[in-house]
């Protein structure tokens, strides 16, 4: 969600800075801009393209009307998709503006990664959604290094009781190794 959303800031950045760059082209030279000008400007195929991505038409329209169909259209798009974000996080979105719903999704989004904060016995106090999300995840890589370090001392501790070396060997190694001796020793005694 906030790369689409950052996705549209940008966007909205771009269509902001078009006007002056347009009004530049068209105030310099001799006249009216060459068809080759015209062509070859960058900001003007930006906008063409951003058009054509919203399934906006240029044909016929000014620079500016573009502009405010692009801006239009991507309002549009970002209620629309805050809105189904809102909705299957079930905030209420009738008759909410975009920055309220942002708002209420934001919220929302807090009180989960708070939860889960919890969980992991993690302090969600004055944290951002940001920060909380930094620290759920040092604490999940913390938890899961625990867990391989527990799992690497049994693996070690079975490998010393069956006679097996660790030493210079991953605990994979030293696991495919145990899984043979045991495989061995089970043969043996049906064997017997």
């Amino acid at each position: 969600m906030l790369k689409k959303l950052a996705s549209l800031a940008l966007a909205g950045a771009i269509i902001a800075s078009v006007p002056a760059m347009v009004f530049a082209e068209d105030t310099q030279g001799s006249g009216a801009p060459t068809q080759k000008a015209e062509a070859l400007h960058p900001l003007k195929q930006l906008l063409q393209e951003k058009a054509a991505a919203f399934g906006i038409t240029t044909d016929g329209k000014t620079k500016e009307q573009i502009k405010a169909e692009i801006k239009s259209v991507s309002e549009a798009d970002r209620l629309a998709h805050l809105q189904a974000v809102a909705a299957k996080l079930g905030i209420q979105t009738d008759g909410k503006t975009a920055e309220q719903l942002k708002t209420d999704v934001q919220a929302a989004a807090h009180t989960k990664l708070a939860a889960k904060a919890d969980k992991l016995g993690v302090s969600s106090d004055g944290k951002t959604n940001k920060e909380l999300r930094a620290a759920l995840k040092a604490a999940k890589a913390a938890k899961k290094a625990e867990h391989d370090a527990k799992r690497a001392d049994a693996v070690n501790k079975k490998a010393a009781k069956l006679g097996i070396s660790t030493d210079g060997k991953t605990t994979a190694q030293v696991f495919a190794e145990i899984e043979s001796a045991l495989q061995a020793k089970w043969a043996k005694k049906v064997q017997q």
